[in-house]
């Protein structure tokens, strides 16, 4: 894939490739040498090794310092560096005006990517982006805002994978929140992709784009900082611009006074050749601040400042809008004015701001009754519904039906949009501006900007907002929908035995509205189930059915049915499969708020835990790809924790351990904190199946602490289950005895006895043996068979086959383990190659017992061979030891037995493609077991193997 440049830039800087000011006879110009730039040779240096270090992947380059520090003409040169490496550039140069609306940044970056160009993208995302850009109109209700980011994605990379992309932003602390987020979340999910951002942004302008990616960066953050200028650099700056029309003296106290500030320094030559040209000991003309210096130049445009402070008004100053406010001969007259003052500059029929605080000392130049007038005028000329709203709400100077309505339309179009942060803020702006009379419709706003505040992650503020709003709500259908939204908000920041108390708090007041009261009694049973057990959220699912059933409204049904059939199969009686393909049959995917309530996810769960594992594969990838196509990054951690649960039972580990990690990635950008937990969780399993031990056990302590910190039990029994599978492969059997002993206590006081939920019978079996204790083992197989012949489950089944061999060979009965481990191998359809390893393990070490070394030998290398392949490196160790320990003929020293057999039909003369064959596994496996063969044998070709497999 070709590269993608970015690199971005803090500070100001000049506009409309516009750098320095000129005396020009009759007055001051601001004018670009675009092509030269002065001094800055280790700041150019950074960029070319930026630019050459893109080929090995994604980057982001910062340039910060003061307004006026020269990062614009660092940029725009980043800029030409890329285009001289054939990169496509987009660009986008914001203003202030523009910060309020949602996606103008982003529009400008694509404005010259053809539209055919976004065909290359799934359908879903291919709209969501086109609808943010306004190339195409919102349709229907659902709203996936992180769409319009994975849009960008595709659209990058296909547009990398043809030419170089750059992204640049110039003065990105204008950017508009919409923009910025869905860049961030871009640049956040950059990995292998050759894709960066080059942008600029003031060092005091707050959190910007570069905050957002440089704290969770998924691509390598430099920041450079722009000091001043050095003495000669500065002086070569005024004599190229300002000629000898200041004596040497005069020079050196600009420099000084300026502090190598390029724009500065300029500013201040340039008023002391107004002053006296041949002056070289006067007082420099040097104001309290640079922005009174600026507003003083503003106050010399006359007539003309208010064709200025009209363009600071609005986002998109056009000479078409400045002509339509103030008439053909006005106008135009005052546009010529500012470009002939170096205020405004003219590309086609775009005004823009030779410098950004031109346009802020022009705008805060308008005292309170011109700023409304101005506003209102602008209302009056623009069509766009967004841009008229802000403007209305500007130019209002009290509560208004008419303006509250306008800013709730233009709430909507933006949140239809994918803009919840634009839609918030009108929404929040709206209720402000609605009247007294209207309480409750200023309430209905305000919930509507604290749920786009929850989509956007903002689960403390979002939470804040509803307790704000129940400050003042009578009892009524809008104080029932926020009861319901502040308990789950109190779940999702303080954990479920938090949310189960705010439930039940708000159970009293929602009784007499059903459709609330069934949310209440759902929510509450989702966090009583997590937090104390099936006992007590039970009943509450059973009352959330019956309340939906009186309703009548199948979503409501199928979605209380679901729950309380998911709740029945968690107490190890049989799974409610044929309850929840019902209601999968009769209810669409996207009537469904959250993933927790769906019931095709439901049934993926079921089929996972009846070990119809590829089925309940294919069910998450769908699921999966279909929340990616539509951006639904709210349901990926949920749904790749079961990807990845069900790719390691099948063997398929290094799927899992992908899987594993976007799981881990997703719920935290996601901001689902009681999900994370769970993430710990699946990481831990799949590096202990590895054997990566460490890094296991520290997912385990992890996930423990949130577990218990959220109050998310089920987490905290599945990483026990985990640390019990790591300390067992590890032959540490009184220390997993323990952690057995204490989860079975867990989940027996929880009520959650489905199997396949920690799948830890099996270990807990083989620790109690390998202790001893077979009584209390016996009990536990005992209870194993029971469950294996009501459920019918092919795994549970192998693993009590499996228990059964260890324990009738531990009481000294050799041949009947035997027969039950062959026969249970001879039966196995399990699919799941690592039991089944575990399981050929076991007969092996029987039969080495019972002196039966060739049998011994070919089971346990067997299961070497799987272990290997599947990468289980502390089973392959046990499985070594337990070869180790059969008389006859040993493998050469310190190969493994899959390597023992690939060295000798290498050097029995077998190709690698027909070794592969004999063995079962890959060519390329076959190479990288030899090499590791030459190693450890110390060899170098394969003509050596037989003379060396051949020594004692």
């Amino acid at each position: 894939m070709a590269p993608v440049f970015a690199v971005a830039v803090v500070g100001g800087g000049l506009r409309g490739g516009v750098d320095m000011i000129v005396s020009t006879g009759g007055g001051a110009e601001l004018t670009g040498d675009e092509d030269t730039v002065v001094g800055r040779m280790a700041e150019l240096e950074a960029m070319r090794m930026f630019v050459d270090s893109l080929v090995e992947g994604p980057a982001m380059l910062v340039l910060a310092g003061e307004a006026g520090i020269g990062k614009s003409t660092v940029w725009r040169e980043g800029l030409r560096l890329a285009e001289a490496r054939g990169f496509e550039v987009l660009q986008c140069r914001p203003v202030q005006s523009e910060a309020q609306l949602a996606f103008t940044g982003l529009s400008d970056l694509l404005a010259d990517v053809p539209h055919s160009a976004f065909d290359v993208l799934p359908v879903p995302q291919r709209r969501a982006l086109k609808v943010a850009l306004l190339l195409a109109e919102p349709e229907g209700d659902e709203f996936h805002p992180r769409a319009v980011g994975l849009g960008l994605i595709g659209l990058l990379a296909a547009r990398a994978a043809q030419h170089p992309v750059v992204l640049g932003i110039d003065d990105a602390h204008w950017l508009d929140q919409a923009s910025q987020r869905v860049l961030a979340f871009v640049a956040r999910r950059l990995r292998r992709e050759r894709i960066g951002l080059l942008a600029t942004s003031r060092a005091d302008s707050g959190r910007t784009i570069i905050d957002d990616v440089d704290n969770d960066a998924g691509i390598p953050v430099t920041l450079l900082r722009l000091t001043g200028l050095e003495p000669g650099d500065v002086e070569q700056i005024l004599r190229g611009r300002l000629g000898e029309a200041l004596g040497r003296r005069a020079v050196a106290r600009v420099q000084q006074s300026s502090g190598g500030n390029p724009f500065f320094a300029l500013q201040i030559g340039l008023a002391l050749v107004e002053r006296d040209p041949a002056a070289g000991d006067v007082d420099l003309p040097i104001p309290a601040s640079l922005q009174q210096m600026v507003g003083d130049r503003l106050t010399a445009l006359g007539p003309a400042i208010s064709i200025v402070q009209a363009a600071a008004a609005t986002s998109r100053p056009t000479t078409t809008l400045i002509t339509a406010l103030f008439g053909p001969r006005r106008g135009p007259d005052g546009i010529r004015a500012a470009v002939a003052a170096g205020v405004l500059a003219v590309d086609g029929d775009r005004l823009a701001f030779t410098h950004p605080l031109l346009a802020t000392a022009a705008y805060a130049g308008l005292d309170r009754d011109e700023c409304r007038r101005l506003h209102a005028k602008l209302a009056a000329q623009l069509d766009d519904v967004e841009e008229r709203a802000r403007h209305l709400a500007v130019a209002a100077d009290h509560p208004a039906a008419d303006v509250a309505e306008a800013l709730d339309i233009a709430a909507r179009r933006a949140r239809a949009r994918y803009a919840p942060d634009a839609a918030a803020e009108l929404w929040e702006t709206a209720a402000r501006l609605t009247p007294a009379d209207e309480a409750d419709g200023a309430r209905a706003r305000r919930l509507e900007a604290a749920q786009c505040r929850i989509e956007m992650g903002e689960v403390e503020r979002a939470r804040a907002m509803f307790e704000d709003i129940l400050n003042d709500a009578p009892p009524g259908p809008t104080r029932g929908r926020v009861l319901w939204r502040w308990a789950w908000a109190v779940a999702h920041t303080e954990g479920f035995e938090a949310g189960a108390r705010a439930f039940r708090d708000v159970l009293p007041e929602v009784e007499d509205q059903p459709l609330a009261e069934i949310e209440v009694q759902q929510g509450l049973a989702w966090c009583l189930h997590e937090s104390s057990g099936l006992a007590m959220a039970e009943p509450h699912a059973r009352r959330a059915l019956a309340l939906a059933e009186s309703s009548k409204v199948p979503r409501l049904i199928a979605g209380a049915a679901t729950l309380v059939a998911f709740l029945g199969s968690l107490t190890g009686n049989g799974l409610a499969v044929e309850s929840v393909e019902r209601a999968v049959e009769t209810n669409k995917v996207g009537e469904w708020p959250q993933i927790l309530g769906r019931p095709d996810w439901i049934h993926g769960l079921l089929l996972e835990w009846e070990d119809h594992l590829a089925s309940a594969r294919a069910h998450f990838r769908r699921i999966h790809d279909e929340a990616v196509d539509r951006g639904d990054e709210h349901s990926l951690p949920y749904v790749l924790f079961h990807l990845a649960r069900t790719e390691l039972l099948m063997g398929e580990w290094t799927r899992a351990r992908r899987s594993a990690e976007a799981c881990a990635e997703t719920s935290l950008s996601s901001g689902m904190v009681t999900e994370r937990p769970f993430a710990c969780v699946i990481v831990a399993l799949v590096e202990a199946h590895f054997g990566a031990v460490d890094a296991a056990n520290a997912k385990i302590v992890e996930g423990l602490e949130l577990a218990d910190r959220f109050a998310v039990r089920p987490a905290e029994m599945e990483l026990l289950a985990t640390r019990g599978f790591v300390e067992l492969s590890l032959s540490q059997f009184a220390a997993a005895d323990r952690t057995f002993s204490e989860l079975d206590r867990i989940a027996r006081s929880a009520g959650l006895l489905e199997p396949a939920l920690f799948r830890y019978h099996g270990d807990a079996i083989e620790a109690k043996i390998a202790l001893g204790r077979l009584d209390q083992a016996a009990e536990l197989l005992d209870a194993a068979r029971a469950l294996a012949t009501a459920l019918e489950r092919p795994w549970l089944q192998l693993v009590v086959a499996r228990g059964t061999g260890l324990l009738e060979a531990a009481r000294g009965h050799p041949d009947a383990a035997s027969a039950v481990l062959a026969t249970a191998l001879r039966h196995d359809r399990l699919g799941q190659p690592f039991e089944r390893a575990r399981t050929m393990l076991v007969l092996g070490s029987v039969q080495r017992r019972n002196r039966k070394k060739r049998d011994a030998r070919q089971a346990l290398t067997n299961a070497s061979d799987v272990f290997e392949r599947l990468g289980a490196r502390l089973w392959v160790e046990r499985t070594a030891a337990e070869l180790a320990r059969i008389g006859g003929r040993a493998p050469a020293e310190g190969l493994t037995p899959t390597e023992l057999r690939v060295a000798e039909l290498i050097a029995a003369g077998r190709t690698y493609r027909e070794a592969a064959a004999e063995l079962f596994i890959s060519p390329k496996t076959v190479q990288w077991n030899l090499s590791k063969v030459y190693r450890k044998l110390g060899i170098r070709s394969r003509t050596e193997l037989p003379g060396r497999l051949k020594q004692p």
